[in-house]
Order: C-alpha cells, then sequence, then structure tokens
C-alpha cells in the first residue's frame, strides 16, 4: 500500500512540476551578425547557451522575442568561451519581447549568448538576432590621434618657416 502511494504521489508531482532545459547551440551567420532560435512544448523554463565569435573589437546588440501562453524571457548574459561570466545584459523592456546590449566592446574571441527563461502552454518558441558593430573609439583614443595629428601640423609649418 505504501509502495503504491508514493507511485501515485510521484506521478501527480510530475505534472506539476515544470520540466527544465538547457541547451546549446550555434548562432547561424547572416548579413553582420547572428541569428537564432529555439523551441519547446510544454511547460517549461530554459537555460539555453548559443555560441557566435566576433572579429575584433566589437559591441555587441541582442534582441530577441518569444511565444507561447505565457512566455517570460528574464536574463541574457554574455559568456566567454568557457561559459565565464564577462557581462550582465541590460533589459531594455521585458515580457516576451527583450532586448538588451552591452556599452563596452569585446575583444575578438569566442563567446555564449545566455538566455534564460520561462514559458507555458502547449508550444512555445523564441527567435532574435546578435549584431555586431565595429567599436567606436573612445574619446582619450580620439584625443591622443587629434593631439599627434596636431603635431604633425605644427612639425610641417616650422619647416615651411624654415625654407622662407
Amino acid at each position: 500500500m505504501k509502495k503504491t502511494a508514493l507511485l501515485i504521489a510521484f506521478g501527480l508531482s510530475t505534472l506539476f512540476i515544470n520540466p527544465s532545459y538547457a541547451a546549446t547551440y550555434e548562432a547561424t551567420q547572416a548579413g553582420g551578425g547572428y541569428i537564432f532560435s529555439n523551441s519547446f512544448s510544454g511547460s517549461t523554463s530554459f537555460d539555453d547557451y548559443i555560441s557566435f565569435s566576433t572579429d575584433g573589437m566589437q559591441q555587441v546588440l541582442t534582441s530577441i522575442s518569444g511565444t507561447g501562453d505565457t512566455f517570460s524571457l528574464k536574463e541574457f548574459n554574455l559568456l566567454d568561451e568557457n561559459k565565464n561570466l564577462v557581462m550582465n545584459g541590460t533589459v531594455f523592456n521585458s515580457g516576451s519581447n527583450l532586448s538588451f546590449g552591452f556599452t563596452n566592446s569585446i575583444q575578438q574571441g569566442s563567446y555564449y549568448l545566455q538566455v534564460i527563461g520561462e514559458s507555458t502552454g502547449t508550444n512555445a518558441s523564441y527567435a532574435g538576432t546578435i549584431t555586431l558593430a565595429n567599436a567606436v573609439p573612445e574619446p582619450e583614443t580620439m584625443a591622443l590621434m587629434l593631439s599627434g595629428v596636431g603635431l604633425i601640423g605644427v612639425a610641417g609649418r616650422r619647416k615651411m618657416r624654415e625654407k622662407a
């Protein structure tokens, strides 16, 4: 009798506990960035890792949208090739449509975008883009470059005076 009661309790508990999925997959290169998507069946929570790479100093901008009865994207993180946290994404809007980005540029290399969320319903999915933009020089770099160009101009002007 105890065995039967335990089996029934276990069977009922699996109906009410959301399964959790974790997937690792590669984003597909498209234009100046990448696209990615994933789909689920049933109520679930997910923790996915999407791999991509950069070709030099670049900024990362990402957007994602999901479908389902109740679809909630909770978090984005940028991870290095060993899945160590590089930066937390800044969520600009939440719910089933999510955008995020990083203000700092990242070095050339392989990275993962971690997507964490929950979904209820029979079928759910999400799709998104990773846009890579060339890094904009820091103000200090621009100041150093302009002062160098200014010194070259001063040296050239000095040579012109000496010839005259």
